[in-house]
């Protein structure tokens, strides 16, 4: 006979499996009827591929990139981040802008000194960057160092990547920092910020003498195209010049173009067939300062020659690494001036903009597709929309004291200051022509240079390691 004990002991081993048989019993029933249980695993690729395209920004989708093995193969598929930039447009992929510091604002501005360590250049990321990304691409300690006397001047960006040039620099009055620009084929090196990788270009040893107008970053010829350290272009444009004259006499323009071997190539430098020739365009007498960057748009830079009578503007062909001359409507250029003139890209129908400042009119001229008519697209007389901003003096923008003066200017927005002041800063919005002074871009007296996140090949780079303690799909 049992004990009360194992009476009770038998009765709660029986109770057991009854309660675990009644908690199975819903799961069977649900089995029985056809259905099953569903996880995110269950989610075929076309609609998980639908899923992650309507991620609100670019960094949410990397997160999800890096969330396990087969959320990343969907984000790096092909196609897939060309119907992102299509959905939410290319401004969603920038990370941030490098904003580059004149440094004669930035002596009035600081109190000398450069910002990060004598860079001419700052970092403000995006909204959208988090704080642990932002530090990958707001320093750059990973450049190899320059020798005493100089540093790394920022001088173009494409994609994900950077272009920087030697600058020196030297003690001005009062101990504060200032800047000599090398005028010869300067050093450079093109790095990937957020890889931290980098790679040093050495001068052709035929044009270690010649003056550079300008170095610009291009898309490599690789397959597909796009830009990446294994595949990207710079083309370099030159003056021919005796070192030991002021005076350009008869000099010759050229350009040379160097590529990173991808896509099979071999890489390194192509020079023109002949440099003792010289260029396509010959320039009488041009002094060394006679030539200023005013632009570049639809595959071309542009520089103004002061002094030019016929208003001929020097232009080179990306495409063709070859120079021309060429003269806008008068009524567009009226007469050449970097600090009242700027080119910038077009789109919607327009083939590039030209940005002036007229009698402290901002006018917004557009070449149209097809035709190449110049019509007088927007304008904003400055001193009665500047009026009101914090700051503002009504002696700022007074007849005597000349034009305003354009800092920067791009596809979105133009930067200037009034003639008699160079730290008060503001920025006119080209889509609204709305003018103001609260945005970031307006604390730095420079170019802003976007970065953007480099996909798909810094994803395809990551290794498997990298999220081995992560879930796996």
């Amino acid at each position: 006979m049992a004990t009360p004990t194992e009476t009770r002991r038998g009765r709660g081993q029986r109770g057991g499996k009854l309660n675990k048989a009644r908690r199975r019993k819903p799961v069977d029933s649900a089995m029985a009827d056809g259905a099953t249980t569903t996880t995110v695993d269950d989610v075929p690729d076309h609609l998980l591929q639908d899923i992650l395209l309507r991620l609100a920004s670019p960094t949410c989708l990397v997160r999800a990139a890096y969330a396990c093995k087969r959320w990343r193969r969907v984000v790096t598929a092909a196609g897939f981040l060309d119907a992102f930039r299509a959905l939410h447009g290319a401004s969603r992929h920038v990370a941030g802008h490098y904003h580059t510091v004149d440094d004669a604002y930035y002596r009035q501005a600081a109190a000398g000194g450069f910002p990060d360590g004598g860079t001419n250049f700052v970092f403000v990321p995006s909204d959208e960057l988090a704080d642990t990304d932002r530090r990958r691409f707001s320093s750059l300690d990973f450049l190899p160092e320059c020798e005493s006397g100089y540093s790394w001047e920022l001088a173009d960006s494409r994609g994900g990547l950077l272009l920087l040039t030697k600058m020196k620099q030297r003690t001005g009055d009062g101990g504060s920092q200032a800047r000599r620009h090398c005028f010869t084929f300067p050093d450079i090196v093109v790095c990937e910020p957020l890889t931290r990788r980098h790679q040093g270009i050495p001068c052709p040893p035929d044009l270690s003498g010649y003056q550079c107008l300008g170095v610009f970053l291009l898309d490599g010829d690789g397959d597909g195209g796009g830009i990446g350290m294994s595949n990207f272009k710079v083309i370099c444009a030159l003056y021919d010049r005796y070192l030991l004259n002021y005076i350009l006499p008869l000099g010759e323009t050229l350009a040379c173009t160097f590529t990173s071997g991808g896509g099979g190539g071999s890489g390194g430098w192509r020079l023109p067939h002949s440099t003792a020739a010289g260029g396509d365009v010959t320039l009488e007498r041009v002094r060394l300062d006679a030539t200023s960057f005013v632009g570049r748009a639809n595959g071309r830079v542009y520089w103004e020659i002061e002094g030019d009578e016929d208003g001929d503007m020097l232009v080179l062909d990306e495409t063709t690494a070859g120079f021309s001359l060429v003269t806008f409507p008068e009524n567009v250029r009226e007469s050449y001036d970097k600090r009242t003139f700027r080119i910038i890209a077009g789109g919607d129908g327009v083939a590039m903009r030209v940005v002036r400042v007229i009698n402290n009119d901002l006018k917004v001229f557009a070449q149209l597709d097809g035709d190449g008519e110049w019509v007088l697209e927007k304008r904003v007389w400055l001193p009665a929309a500047a009026r009101g901003l914090p700051g503002y003096d009504e002696g700022y923008f007074q007849e005597q004291n000349g034009e305003a003066i354009v800092v920067a200017a791009s596809a979105a927005y133009v930067l200037l200051r009034p003639p008699v002041e160079d730290t008060w800063l503001f920025s006119v919005e080209l889509e609204t022509m709305a003018v103001e002074r609260w945005h970031e871009r307006n604390k730095y007296a420079g170019v802003a240079y976007p970065c953007e996140l480099p996909w798909p090949r810094a994803l395809q780079a990551t290794d498997a390691d990298h999220i081995s303690g992560r879930r796996r799909c």
